[in-house]
């Protein structure tokens, strides 16, 4: 799996990488990727009910290392004068997103075999996505439960997102696919 590398990029962001975490892209070019995972309270946004008190769940998206990007992207996407690595990783993602990816698919909720409820306090409920399809999400109570669950459980389970990497970029996003937008985050085309 190689090395591992967590940043806690806010309150209740974290970016996560290996160096294995790579892609061929179109013509050949390698790209070592990262993931960003971010805590989102569904609080008022009708997803869940209004007295749900697990309202947090912990989005992901693929993103490029900040050693990959487009100098161009970096400049356009950056907050601080002399950018930190972490500094262009947070700025990039807020500023252009990743290839959003459904870490939960990798190590469905319901058969972690219970090993993952001894890491903080959590429920799962299904969701129905855009395409009609049923899927389980991890819900939380709070930013410290999400955080401290995806460092200590979907930071590793999120290496299998890598063996269905080529899906995961195949799937559309709007009006490209994730092979393009991580193509894009790389050579500003």
């Amino acid at each position: 799996m190689g090395t591992s590398n967590i940043l806690e990029l806010d309150k209740k962001t974290l970016y996560v990488e290996y160096d294995s975490w790579r892609c061929d892209l179109p013509g050949g070019k390698t790209t070592k990727l990262g993931i960003v995972f971010e805590a989102v309270d569904l609080a008022g946004t009708g997803r869940v009910p209004e007295d749900e008190e697990y309202s947090l769940i912990v989005e992901a998206q693929i993103v490029p290392q900040p050693e990959y990007l487009d100098e161009d992207i970096v400049l356009e996407a950056s907050e601080e004068e002399v950018p930190t690595r972490k500094g262009i990783i947070g700025d990039v993602y807020r500023y252009y997103g990743g290839v959003p990816v459904n870490i939960d698919a990798a190590q469905p909720a319901r058969a972690s075999c219970g090993v993952s409820s001894f890491v903080t306090d959590q429920v799962v409920h299904g969701e129905m996505t855009e395409s009609g399809m049923e899927i389980e999400v991890r819900h939380f109570k709070s930013v410290e439960d999400a955080l401290s669950f995806t460092r200590e459980f979907y930071a590793l389970a999120a290496s299998m997102v890598f063996e269905f990497l080529g899906w995961v970029l195949d799937q559309p996003l709007g009006r490209e696919s994730g092979w393009e937008k991580i193509g894009r985050l790389t050579s500003g085309e």
